[in-house]
């Protein structure tokens, strides 16, 4: 293996929007780089990005998010890009770490391997298909008049999930970009409504 592990700079994010495959993982990493640019590192095999790591900030309890390109895997890149954010983050005071995966064998072993005790496992699950009718008169699909209530409901919940682990609160202004983001997505956010 053959890579170089160096310090994110932001005229390479371009360059990592395109390494990156899955949209939901993209825009995560990308945020986090975006917000926290002095905390990523990249993977370079031959002139190329391989793979991208960043953590949350120079805090006690952090979180990270690593990718290496699909068809950079298996080559050990991954690893050396771990240990190099270890590094990173133990030079920045960090006590504690979190991540959080989509869970296959392949990740899972991947962080086991590395020393990462599993503590918990979720789904993500996710609506494909038509509109469909719903069974209960108070669940029905997300509407463009919705964005206030549905934006604020997620940003409490998610500040919360924040503070638990000894992250950061976050500012998370609405936004026309994301209203419409919602709006593009309707038939996959389901509204309960009560009374």
């Amino acid at each position: 293996m053959m890579c170089t592990i160096i310090p994110y700079t932001p005229d390479k994010m371009n360059d990592v929007r395109t390494l990156i495959e899955d949209p939901f993982v993209r825009e995560d990493l990308l945020g986090c780089l975006e917000e926290f640019p002095d905390c990523g590192l990249l993977a370079i095999d031959k002139d190329t990005i391989a793979g991208a790591a960043v953590f949350t900030g120079k805090n006690d309890v952090t979180s990270f998010t690593l990718y290496v390109g699909t068809s950079y895997r298996k080559r050990g890149i991954g690893t050396k890009l771990l240990h190099e954010l270890e590094k990173s983050m133990r030079s920045s005071a960090v006590k504690e770490v979190y991540c959080d995966f989509q869970e296959n064998p392949d990740h899972s072993s991947f962080i086991e391997k590395n020393g990462c005790p599993l503590q918990f496992r979720s789904s993500l699950m996710t609506f494909q298909g038509t509109e469909t009718a719903l069974p209960d008169h108070r669940i029905r699909l997300y509407e463009d008049n919705d964005y206030e209530a549905v934006h604020d409901i997620l940003h409490r919940a998610f500040q919360k999930m924040r503070k638990q682990v000894g992250l950061p609160l976050l500012d998370s202004p609405r936004s026309m970009e994301e209203a419409a983001k919602y709006l593009e997505n309707r038939t996959a956010i389901l509204i309960l409504e009560d009374e």
